[in-house]
């Protein structure tokens, strides 16, 4: 299944840096990012509803006329991820969507890795009782493949089921068209994420560094200088169950970004660029050497909260990681370095001068076994609109809304933290989408690459024979799906 390549050209970069610079000459997420707590699962009223049913694209019967009470009676269950301010602040916000549309939310939160492994399994045993969920955008293929993820297009253009200033175009069309494949729409962007260096600039300031690193060299030297017995210098997420979200980060400072479709990963005649020397050994060494001399100890079981909560306890100095958690780090009553806490963007390195940057649009899906259709878009309409963005926005819970017209209103400038802000506007000028490649293999090739870069971390194995490995993996998965085949259109 080919699917639609994105592009960020320099227009749509320009008006998404224009709000946001601002910020940086004045004041100031996902994979979002999840938790170790436990889940919650909460009704937004103690009463228990009607369950009621509406097929895809169904009306209201409102005479052509926009009714948000069309589908009150109805309850429906939401999923996301916990410990996270946005889809926290969503939460606060369910008695409101019921008061306005008599519609009941069990509103559920599990840590991120609990949520990445339920909800393909609930998309494809066509599970009823799931019926709007929040997660990257990069699982468009494997969601369509399955036929878990409902085209919302029907719901869009019914004037009956959309108000009239919803404004789906306003949604910054570059950062949509991840949601979307085959011209059809399957999520609706909520936002938009950037891959940032979180660093101490007090631990800096203490250790002589006078700025963020700007070259992978530097790095790994600041790294291995702001390691103490009180603190580590660096912090990924290194556990095989997200470790290629880290690892993806990294190697897009070693390896030649090729193409909007299969991004760092193949090149257009299928070969694996990640194995390929010689950036493979290059980036292995890096990576072996950066995370057992200057990371926490017992790294290769962090999930994306060690890191948090090591960063914002002042036990690491530097965390790569997406800008989702930036709230929890500057919140005081969550954070002993809020105050110290700053943001830098890498620059791109020669090997990949324009697209090194991670840029995860984060979507709102609706399950295509949902029996509550209607109401469903009701509440995704509700979580992505102008209002809601705006809210979340002032609320501190939201850094990178997807909506044009929030990114440009000066009081999203207002709340940014300027060192931020200036981290932004590189990472939107140099994306790259593709944090797996849109083809039907994308989520197949996970495990060669997780094994590997959990090898390097937790064995004495050559490096030039774990890249190896790993690329004889993904390699064996292409040839068994019919590779080489005729690369998709762009």
């Amino acid at each position: 299944m080919s699917r639609r390549p994105h592009r960020i050209p320099p227009v749509v970069a320009v008006l998404a840096v224009a709000g946001l610079l601002t910020a940086a000459c004045g004041s100031g997420s996902d994979s979002g990012s999840g938790s170790s707590s436990s889940a919650s699962s909460q009704s937004s009223s103690s009463s228990s509803a009607g369950s009621g049913s509406s097929g895809g694209g169904s009306g209201s019967g409102g005479g052509g006329s926009y009714d948000p009470k069309a589908f009150a009676g109805q309850t429906i269950t939401v999923e996301t991820y916990s410990t996270v301010d946005e889809f926290d602040f969503y939460k606060t916000r369910m008695g409101d969507f019921t008061e306005k549309t008599g519609i009941k939310v069990n509103f559920v939160q599990l840590p991120v890795a609990a949520m990445d492994q339920k909800i393909p399994l609930q998309l494809s045993a066509k599970d009823k009782g799931l019926d709007v969920f929040f997660t990257g955008s990069e699982k468009i293929t494997a969601f369509v493949g399955s036929g878990g993820a409902e085209p919302l297009d029907p719901y869009i253009g019914d004037p009956q089921q959309t108000a009239s200033d919803y404004d789906f175009k306003d949604i910054a069309p570059d950062v949509e068209s991840a949601c979307q494949q085959g011209g059809k729409t399957y999520c609706i962007a909520s936002h938009t994420g950037g891959a940032v260096l979180y660093y101490n600039s007090k631990m800096f300031a203490d250790a002589g560094i006078a700025n963020p690193p700007t070259t992978p060299a530097e790095l790994l030297a600041d790294a291995q200088k702001l390691t103490t017995g009180d603190h580590a210098g660096f912090c990924v997420r290194a556990d095989k169950s997200q470790t290629l979200y880290s690892g993806f980060q990294l190697w897009n400072w070693f390896v030649p970004w090729n193409n909007p479709v299969t991004g760092t990963y193949f090149d257009k005649k299928w070969n694996f660029l990640i194995g390929t020397e010689p950036q493979a050994s290059q980036f292995g060494n890096f990576y072996r050497t950066l995370l057992t001399t200057a990371a926490p100890k017992g790294i290769s079981t962090y999930l994306v909260t060690n890191c948090l909560q090591d960063f914002q306890q002042g036990r690491v100095a530097m965390w790569q990681d997406d800008s989702g958690t930036i709230p929890q780090v500057l919140d005081p009553d969550k954070s002993k370095v809020a105050d110290v806490a700053k943001f830098a963007a890498m620059p791109c390195q020669p090997a990949n001068p324009d697209h090194c940057s991670l840029v995860q649009p984060f979507g709102v899906w609706m399950n295509a076994a949902s029996e509550h259709k209607g109401a469903a878009w009701q509440l995704i309409q509700y979580l992505t609109s102008p209002q809601m963005q705006k809210d979340a926005v002032a609320a501190k819970a939201l850094l990178t809304p997807s909506r044009l017209a929030v990114v440009k209103d000066p009081a999203t400038s207002s709340v940014l933290p300027p060192s931020f802000a200036t981290a932004l506007s590189y990472i939107l000028a140099h994306p790259d989408v593709a944090l797996l490649p849109f083809i039907d293999e994308g989520v197949a090739i996970i495990p060669p690459i997780s094994t590997g870069l959990s090898d390097l971390v937790t064995t004495q194995t050559p490096v030039d024979q774990v890249m190896a490995t790993m690329k004889q993996g993904v390699d064996t998965i292409m040839k068994s799906a019919g590779y080489p085949k005729p690369f998709p259109a762009s």
